[in-house]
């Protein structure tokens, strides 16, 4: 299986990827009444554009046999800061006067994954696909995700995880990340989250 960058051909897997990463939070931030395809629509809508945090150029993929089946988005503070803007005109350009009550969910999110550390290489939309669970693809993402932050001067790996996913907890925990905050949801349709990182030696 060959990591790579993802392509714009990919928006249809990727947005059912990127989804399951997080569906409570994603749903709370982007559907209305209920709506869940609408979560789907506008990561796909998203990643085709090109710019904001959702784009295709800011995702790796897992390719077994040609298929997508692992996605991953790696920031820092200093490039999250830089998408601000551009992920702001992607959200405005599909949900127009939307935008108000998506910005005011966000800031929900923003209470339970809290801004990283500035010497860390954040892992983000970390999904595989049903059909290739178990055969290590998670694993696989993490370790090029370590290699890249060592490489670019990172003291570590951090990400967020649900308290309501514990399988990937355990693998996180294997792979040698620890809990060092426990982030509680202000909403009831948002797990707690718990924040993680692998610190290098």
């Amino acid at each position: 299986m060959d990591i790579e960058h993802a392509l714009k051909k990919d928006s249809q897997t990727m947005a059912e990827l990127i989804y399951s990463s997080g569906p409570k939070a994603f749903d709370y931030v982007f559907s209305k009444e209920g709506k869940r395809q609408l979560t789907r629509s506008y990561l796909r809508h998203a990643f085709e554009r090109g710019i904001g945090q959702y784009s295709y150029k800011n995702h790796c993929v897992v390719r077994q046999d040609g298929e997508v089946v692992g996605s991953m988005f790696n920031y820092d503070v200093r490039s999250l800061s830089r998408m601000h803007l551009s992920t702001v005109m992607s959200v405005c350009g599909f949900f127009r006067w939307g935008i108000f009550g998506v910005a005011k969910r966000s800031g929900v999110i923003d209470e339970v994954i809290k801004r990283p550390a500035h010497d860390v290489l954040v892992v983000a939309h970390l999904a595989v696909a049903p059909q290739a669970q178990g055969l290590g693809v998670g694993s696989q993402m993490i370790e090029f995700a370590r290699k890249q932050a060592e490489e670019n001067g990172y003291s570590g790996l951090a990400l967020d995880v649900s308290v309501e996913n514990p399988n990937a907890q355990r693998l996180y925990e294997r792979l040698g990340f620890v809990v060092i905050a426990e982030n509680p949801s202000p909403v009831t349709d948002v797990p707690d989250h718990r924040h993680m990182e692998l610190r290098f030696l």
